[in-house]
């Protein structure tokens, strides 16, 4: 089993902080574009698509993935022209499940993959190295308890191949009375509430993006091998404009 913290030197934390925070401020670049373009996301045109799915697929299809849109992230995000980022849904990793020890399916719901991050740990393994990015929509407070469960995912699942000491969770605010506020608080007291999530410190406030103020980050602990370290980038997105039905 791969332990993802060890041999986590300081300089290549920085280095890998940093171009996570680049594709996270890529992923809110194409949020704003979103807004600008008045994009509208009807439920009743889904088909059999889940409620998440079709707004996670619409993020990633409409805007993540759209070569101009890459261009701009070579170009004026990252420092280097030459890399190169892209975007799966739905990718399917392994995990050990802690109680039967059986190998199990763990469901990433955009799973990235950018060549920068990959040329940095390189060296500890040959794995293709993701940035995971796990989604949820929130309606009410009670979908925070579903926010909560990839957190605690975070915690419990040791991966059979590498997996960074960063994560980052994307949350598709529908209802117009919530406001990103309102929602971290809501987190927080669930999270202070939940003994089986060892958390370090809470979502707070994290400037990812000049011109978005709803980026959070979090540190926690995991609960299984050395019980390492890791972060974890939030945004929280105001889709009540951008959803319909």
């Amino acid at each position: 089993m791969i332990n993802s913290a060890d041999n986590f030197k300081p300089n290549v934390n920085k280095l890998t902080e940093y171009r996570v925070r680049s594709v996270m401020k890529y992923i809110i670049y194409c949020y704003q574009q979103t807004l600008l373009d008045k994009k509208k996301y009807d439920y009743s045109k889904r088909g059999r698509i889940a409620q998440e799915d079709y707004l996670r697929n619409g993020l990633v299809n409409d805007y993540l993935s759209k070569s101009n849109n890459k261009t701009y992230y070579k170009n004026c995000i990252s420092d280097n022209p030459f890399v190169e980022i892209t975007f799966h849904p739905e990718e399917t990793k392994t995990y050990i499940d802690s109680e039967t020890k059986e190998e199990r399916n763990d469901k990433i719901d955009i799973s990235i993959y950018e060549s920068g991050i990959q040329e940095l740990w390189s060296k500890k393994t040959d794995d293709e190295i993701k940035f995971a990015v796990e989604c949820k929509r929130i309606n009410g407070y009670d979908d925070c308890k579903e926010y909560i469960k990839d957190i605690k995912k975070f915690t419990e699942r040791p991966q059979t191949t590498f997996r960074l000491p960063i994560e980052g969770q994307i949350a598709f605010i529908e209802n117009s009375s919530l406001t990103h506020n309102l929602v971290v608080v809501d987190i927080n007291k669930k999270l202070k509430g939940n003994s089986t999530i060892s958390t370090l410190d809470y979502l707070k406030h994290h400037e990812i993006s000049d011109s978005f103020l709803s980026s959070y980050e979090s540190r926690h602990r995991k609960n299984f091998d050395n019980k390492d370290v890791f972060k974890i980038y939030h945004l929280l997105f105001d889709y009540s404009s951008i959803v319909l039905g």
